[in-house]
């Protein structure tokens, strides 16, 4: 019988194989032949070089469904040669209407691989997939809308629109995930429990701050309650105004920026060297210790490619529960409250494995005088208070990038404007808008960074005069 069947399946490709020789091409049978090839089977020895001569006729026939899996075993090669001939082969699959070619046109947008970096194009591709039906499209577009990416408005009932819709599993997982935190619908953890085969207690109302580290401590007076916004003071950010030791927290907060997830307690150290005099940082969370040379420049602090291990809500055995963080960059101020001092910052972070940028993460600390500790907890009301204070001009996407860079700002009122990149020595590198006057509202440019050295950069926006900058990082 096993010999019987060895013959048939024989008989079958010398038949499928003789028709590609026909003068009319048969693509459905040749796109078979090449799964075939690709998957292997009992009688079939895998050979991925025989199922691309299977696709090569369809392929010169502008046929999608030979477009789309060329377009993927390119993908594999993991260069940018084969990243943009796949994305030429998702385009063409995609505007026949091809959905599954619509789902991975959009993901080379999202990218930017093989392509410049374009969010709404990634945008457009996911809708056109998602109304032909395909659930990896639409579960697409709910995830920009739940992270905000580029220039995506972060929108949790949106994302929870188009989770619904799909039946891609890491939609459910969102869905799941939304359902436990009350984003973008009412809390139902017993609705969470059901779409992420978790057993959660239903009594559970801790709403917006779960899984919040009971261990962080702050030593802030009670007394900023009252003084938060009207007394504070502006201090110049200068090393000898950093020089010293400060304790407080870095807060984690939701992709919405408004509801603080963790807290975990963090001391930083600012010195010169003792025989250099160069200045450096030091900070301790989570018994975890990165440092390196202070750099500061417009209020901001680059870090040295430092990476942290910070804790990860993971509802599934497949997500990890903790993330490699990289510390890029971080805008800071220094305020007076009550003859003490604040330093505050939003954190500029990247997590390798996702490659994407992490979630929202604002520094909070004060600076000691001496080390004395206190039984009172700061609440999240406060630390909100203060953190939401210090919000940045400049918007950068992704950071760090590799080529592709979206640059986004917004006026509030009409105002002329250059935008400009430069080196941390000063030296242009490029003039991204050289000088225009611009309506109030978001504004946003498409940068190709190819012609950028890998390094640190400092991207300047001019309005009427007053400038604002940012550091990026070029990888």
């Amino acid at each position: 019988m096993k010999q019987t069947s060895k013959f048939l399946a024989l008989c079958y490709f010398a038949i499928t194989i003789s028709a590609n020789s026909q003068e009319k091409l048969d693509c459905v049978t040749n796109y078979n032949n090449a799964l075939l090839f690709l998957n292997g089977s009992e009688y079939i020895k895998k050979d991925s070089l025989k199922a691309i001569e299977f696709l090569k006729p369809c392929l010169e026939n502008d046929d999608a469904n030979a477009q789309l899996l060329m377009g993927r075993l390119l993908l594999a090669k993991q260069d940018e040669e084969s990243f943009e001939k796949a994305f030429k082969l998702f385009k063409k699959a995609a505007k026949q209407d091809n959905p599954i070619a619509m789902a991975d046109l959009g993901i080379m947008y999202k990218y930017g691989r093989g392509c410049d970096l374009n969010f709404n194009k990634a945008r457009k591709w996911f809708e056109k997939g998602a109304a032909l039906g395909n659930d990896k499209a639409t579960y697409s577009l709910g995830y920009l809308y739940l992270k905000g990416f580029g220039d995506i408005n972060q929108n949790y009932e949106m994302a929870v629109k188009w989770f619904e819709k799909s039946n891609y599993p890491m939609a459910k997982y969102w869905l799941g995930v939304s359902y436990y935190y009350g984003y973008g619908v009412e809390k139902d953890i017993q609705k969470a429990n059901e779409l992420l085969g978790t057993n959660f207690e239903i009594s559970n109302s801790n709403t917006n701050s779960v899984n919040t580290n009971e261990n962080a401590t702050d030593n802030f007076s009670t007394n900023l309650v009252n003084d938060t916004v009207t007394t504070n003071t502006t201090i110049e950010v200068l090393d000898a105004n950093l020089t010293g030791k400060w304790k407080g927290v870095i807060l984690k907060y939701d992709w919405s920026g408004k509801h603080i997830e963790r807290k975990y307690e963090a001391i930083i150290e600012f010195k010169k060297d003792s025989i250099t005099e160069i200045p450096w940082y030091k900070i301790r969370i989570i018994d975890q210790e990165i440092s390196g040379v202070l750099n500061i420049l417009e209020n901001a602090i680059y870090f040295d490619d430092n990476q942290l291990q910070l804790p990860h809500a993971s509802f599934n055995e497949s997500i990890p529960n903790v993330l490699n963080y990289s510390f890029l960059s971080s805008d800071i101020s220094l305020k007076e409250l009550n003859n003490r001092t604040y330093l505050i910052g939003n954190i500029e972070s990247y997590i390798p494995v996702f490659n994407e940028t992490g979630a929202p993460l604002k520094l909070l600390v004060k600076k000691t005088e001496t080390f004395t500790n206190s039984n009172e907890e700061m609440s999240d009301e406060l630390l909100d208070a203060l953190a939401s204070q210090e919000e940045s001009f400049i918007k950068l996407y992704p950071n760090p990038f590799q080529s592709d860079l979206v640059i986004s700002y917004t006026l509030e009122n009409k105002s002329f404007v250059e935008v400009k990149i430069n080196d941390l020595y000063g030296n242009m590198n490029a003039i991204i808008e050289k000088g225009k006057e611009q309506n109030a509202g978001k504004h946003s440019y498409f940068f190709n960074g190819d012609i950028l050295e890998k390094g640190v950069y400092i991207v300047s926006v001019f309005v009427d005069t007053k400038k604002k900058t940012k550091i990026i990082v070029k990888k």
